[in-house]
């Protein structure tokens, strides 16, 4: 580096810097700060080892400190002692860092892929996964070593569609469907599900490892990965040994990869294969690449029949009818090309539908248009023949027999500034056309007692307006600032208002070509699209966050959830996804989130459960019997969260995770469990302890413990439930197990959600992976500040005697 002029000091300063840059921004999640100075300690020694190992070189480091320690002069003095200074600054600051309790997540290490054993029993019978090969590629490279390469294809083809009918039946809901990593429910499980696309991945695998971690999942993970919070199922337990061989086929089919294979010849023959299929592939686009990329989901005739619909809510579209709902283009008037390309390439936020742009071009994309039109079994899109003679400039449509396609957009100009004031008035022109369906609140409780289905008889329910994360085409984030997305998406609810949603009971509220007059001024519906965008600051949005931080109280904890005390804790949402993991499994839940505030004194503990449910469910309630589905039994509503059994742990600041669905058979858990009771017959709602050993146990409720104190209420479109327990265990004779939850711990928790009329029961329910609570110990303000400012006064003493020293030396 001698050669840039740059000096062997400056040279470790910008080594230094980079790498505390890289340390703290190229490794998301954003490391804890006690990881960053460990790291950068060892840079530091490691930089001053390297200069210091040649004398010449070491001397050219020093040089510049030496100058700054011994001369004179104003310039020199003045740095001097902005180094006498800054230096103890920092390390005082640094060790503040260290000193002051984290509310950080702990750091979980755990291999990813961790070495697998040498044998596994499944099945009734053992596996070698030293030899084991997938005895259907086998076959397949045998037949094409052989020179019968068309049946060796044919056998491929067949194991490729029966392991996609799997994978569509089972794994895309995490692993998605452009299998990414990012299936409609993945944000909801930690850590995230693996991304086969990345060819850094299952490409370095072989198939028996991944045949391996298939077969056993989560629960299979030795010890070196965990913790067992990994949401993989154990899938021997739900699908045959085919099965999961196909379905590797599928994965690496699909993303035209091989695994590894440690034989020469059957390495070549499997890329030869790969080879022949990726220039079969070359250029795909149109119906061969619907067939490809769409059908699993909306049919092979684009009837939204595919193998995979019948587990998804919403349903994926159904194209024989040209209806589509989100679109630029108002009443039933179809889509413009680039209303289905925005749609394709975005995909639809809150459903399965994925943003293929990122694994299709613009031109791929394109090519898939006239195949979604070609499905039109009433014949409503124009002809491509159709051309400018056939546009009539009056009505601003192409007009060709009985085609006809507008070209006007639904005008936003006009729109009115997101003030107080708008939103005061959005309010009152909400309430007065939108809560029949919406609810007062704007959280989708049916407030006109009908059911509500589209128009391909599909029951549906009303969009939850807090939540934002369940628009399907509203939000506008990318690349705009706050201001500019929330003005964007506030013209986007706008249009909705104005369009509607067809084939949906959302009606446009404006006038229409029948002759029907505004149902909505055009004033009120920028008003109510200002109102609907606030209504997400009413609820505390999903984040980041992953630490419940409990807040402690001096008096007595809460009686009730109308408590101003529950206005000192911080909030949490948490994401819930439904149980996919294990029979009686559940694909398409209705609630998703759950909001959690935690308070404590000096004996108990009580938290405060928030989720959203568009109806009271409770047998016997009248409003919600009159709504409720035909094909689902009306259940009651329930809670529950979830500990780990203290198990020998009380001095531990982590204590361990166990398989978070009921524990494992080494490591038990506790549960917390609320039920809304019912209206007839009458029930009340009730709270109970329930003890669980593992997945496959039966959960025990402890009878005679009433130490679990706790409260329910339903009120528009949704239950505030709260809890209330001792800290230390909440045995009565202390013998109990349960956890003690100790200031300064981090204590895993978990929680799960039982939505009556959505026929859940057992089971079926929702639930969120371990989070973390947190106590917050109380603070040593002698030891906090005391420690960091020693440290401080100590490098400031010892630096004046460096500079006493050199600057004597130097005489």
């Amino acid at each position: 580096m001698k050669r840039f002029g740059i000096s062997a000091f400056w040279q470790a300063i910008i080594v230094t810097i980079a790498a505390y840059l890289i340390f703290t921004n190229a490794f998301p999640p954003l490391m804890p700060k006690s990881l960053v100075v460990q790291f950068m300690l060892i840079t530091v020694i490691g930089v001053l080892l390297y200069f210091s190992f040649d004398d010449e070189r070491w001397a050219e480091f020093l040089s510049p400190i030496q100058n700054v320690l011994r001369g004179g002069g104003f310039r020199l003095t003045v740095t001097r002692w902005l180094f006498l200074l800054a230096i103890p600054a920092v390390v005082g600051y640094t060790t503040y860092g260290l000193v002051k309790p984290s509310l950080d997540s702990p750091v979980e290490l755990r291999q990813v892929h961790p070495a697998p054993p040498s044998t596994v029993k499944i099945w009734g019978k053992n596996f070698d996964l030293n030899s084991l090969e997938s005895p259907i590629r086998t076959e397949v490279l045998t037949q094409w070593k052989s020179g019968e390469r068309e049946g060796a294809m044919e056998i491929y083809n067949e194991s490729v569609n029966a392991g996609r009918d799997v994978y569509y039946g089972n794994c895309f809901f995490c692993h998605g469907d452009l299998l990414d990593g990012k299936g409609h429910y993945a944000e909801g499980f930690n850590p995230q599900p693996i991304n086969f696309q990345d060819p850094t991945v299952i490409p370095q695998q072989q198939e028996a490892f991944l045949f391996w971690r298939a077969a056993t999942g989560g629960p299979g993970l030795p010890k070196e990965g965990t913790p067992w919070n990994s949401a993989m199922p154990v899938w021997h337990e739900m699908l045959s040994e085919d099965d999961i061989w196909n379905v590797l086929m599928f994965i690496f089919d699909y993303n035209e990869q091989v695994p590894r294979i440690w034989n020469l010849e059957d390495s070549e023959a499997a890329t030869g294969i790969r080879d022949s299929i990726l220039e079969a592939r070359k250029g795909m686009g149109g119906d061969e690449l619907y067939q490809f990329r769409c059908m699993v989901c909306h049919g092979e005739e684009g009837m939204g029949d595919g193998v995979a619909a019948e587990l998804m809510y919403p349903k994926p579209r159904d194209f024989s009818l040209s209806m589509f709902k989100y679109k630029s283009s108002p009443g039933t008037i179809l889509p413009r090309d680039e209303d289905l390309f925005h749609t394709i390439k975005f995909g639809l936020d809150g459903t399965g539908m994925p943003g293929w742009g990122t694994l299709l071009s613009d031109e791929q994309i394109s090519s898939l248009i006239p195949v979604i039109k070609s499905f039109d079994i009433a014949a409503a899109w124009p002809p491509e023949e159709a051309d400018d003679e056939d546009y009539d400039e009056d009505s601003g449509r192409y007009l060709k027999d009985d085609f006809q396609v507008i070209t006007e957009r639904e005008p936003e100009e006009g729109q009115i500034a997101y003030t107080p004031e708008s939103i005061e008035k959005g309010k009152a022109a909400f309430e007065k056309s939108c809560t029949e369906c919406h609810g007062d609140t704007g959280r989708g409780n049916i407030m006109s007692g009908k059911q509500l289905a589209d128009d391909w008889g599909n029951r549906i329910w009303p969009r939850d307006l807090t939540k934002p994360w369940t628009w399907r085409a509203t939000n506008y984030t990318a690349g705009k600032t706050p201001e500019e997305s929330r003005d964007q998406t506030v013209r986007n609810i706008y249009s909705r208002l104005s369009i509607g949603i067809p084939g949906t009971p959302m009606p446009a509220h404006r006038a229409t070509e029948e002759g029907n007059k505004d149902p909505v001024s055009l004033e009120d519906r920028w008003h109510i699209a200002n109102y609907v965008y606030s209504l997400r600051e009413t609820t505390t949005q999903l984040g980041d966050n992953n630490v419940i931080r409990a807040a402690k109280v001096a008096g007595a904890l809460p009686d009730s959830m109308d408590d101003a005390g529950w206005e000192g804790a911080e909030p949490t949402t948490l994401m819930m996804v439904p149980n996919i993991i294990k029979e009686e499994r559940l694909f398409t839940p209705l609630n998703d989130a759950i909001t959690v505030r935690a308070l404590y004194n000096k004996k108990e503990i009580a938290l405060l459960l928030e989720f959203d449910d568009r109806t009271d469910s409770r047998p016997g309630e009248e409003t919600s019997e009159g709504i409720q589905d035909e094909d689902l039994e009306l259940f009651s509503d329930a809670v529950a969260v979830q500990f780990p059994k203290e198990d020998g742990f009380e001095t531990s600041p982590v204590v361990v995770k166990p398989l978070y669905r009921h524990g494992d058979g080494r490591h038990h858990t506790t549960m917390w469990y609320w039920n809304a009771g019912s209206v007839e017959p009458a029930v009340a709602d009730s709270g109970m302890l329930l003890d669980a050993s593992g997945p496959d146990k039966k959960i025990e409720p402890r009878i005679g413990d009433t130490s679990l104190l706790t409260e329910g209420r339903w009120k528009d479109g949704r239950w505030q439930v709260l809890m209330k327990r001792s800290r230390n265990g909440g045995g009565r004779d202390g013998k109990t197990g349960d956890l003690n939850f100790v200031e300064g711990r981090f204590l895993p928790i978990s929680f799960a959600n039982w939505d009556g009329s959505n026929g859940e029961k057992g089971a079926r329910h929702t639930l969120t992976t371990w989070t973390w609570l947190v106590l917050p110990p109380e603070i040593d303000e002698q030891r906090l500040y005391g420690v960091p400012g020693g440290v401080a006064f100590a490098i400031f003493l010892a630096g004046l005697i460096l500079v006493r020293t050199q600057r004597r030396g130097a005489k």
